[in-house]
């Protein structure tokens, strides 16, 4: 059996033959001219479309972004402060197209709670995250917020050398090991 016998025979489960040859796309030689009108063209048409997105579909597509740069950052090593859990709530409240006092009520926290989160002077809690995921209709779980949150913290512990010290002298005996 050919290798187009085994495509067609595996296309017909699916769709019927006035689909497989709608979907079936002739390569077609074209010249730099007629490839460049094609693209104007393309682009044209894409442009409209977005013109014409509800303020629903821009924000959906804005999370999926932010979804898929977290995905991208959680795959690499490090902190960055870019990433930090207060940069990306700070994004994510801006692509609610949301005021911070209506983000904070509509999630139910105080305002002024908010306003330190997204300073990152006040550490979340794991209720902040539950809602920061339900808000985003789960699009943005909220592991991922936790995983933001702890890349931040670990960067701290191991970079504060100086706190490490302080609390080294309160400690009144460490454990002993032998080599």
């Amino acid at each position: 059996m050919k290798k187009s016998d085994k495509i067609y025979e595996k296309l017909s489960k699916n769709f019927s033959d006035e689909e497989i040859v709608d979907g079936y796309v002739f390569p077609e030689s074209v010249s730099p001219e007629e490839q460049q009108k094609i693209d104007e063209e393309f682009r044209k048409l894409r442009f409209e479309r977005l013109k014409e997105r509800s303020q629903a579909e821009v924000n959906l597509s804005r999370i999926m972004q932010m979804k898929i740069r977290l995905q991208n950052y959680f795959t690499q090593n490090g902190f960055t402060d870019q990433f930090s859990f207060a940069n990306q709530l700070s994004i994510y409240i801006g692509i609610t197209g949301l005021k911070k006092k209506e983000f904070a009520n509509i999630i139910s926290i105080h305002p002024t709670k908010l306003s330190r989160l997204v300073k990152g002077v006040d550490a979340p809690n794991i209720d902040l995250m539950f809602r920061l995921a339900i808000h985003s209709n789960d699009e943005i779980p909220a592991f991922y917020w936790w995983r933001l949150y702890a890349r931040g913290l670990e960067d701290s512990i191991r970079k504060d050398i100086k706190r490490k010290v302080e609390e080294a002298e309160k400690v009144k005996s460490s454990m002993k090991f032998r080599a």
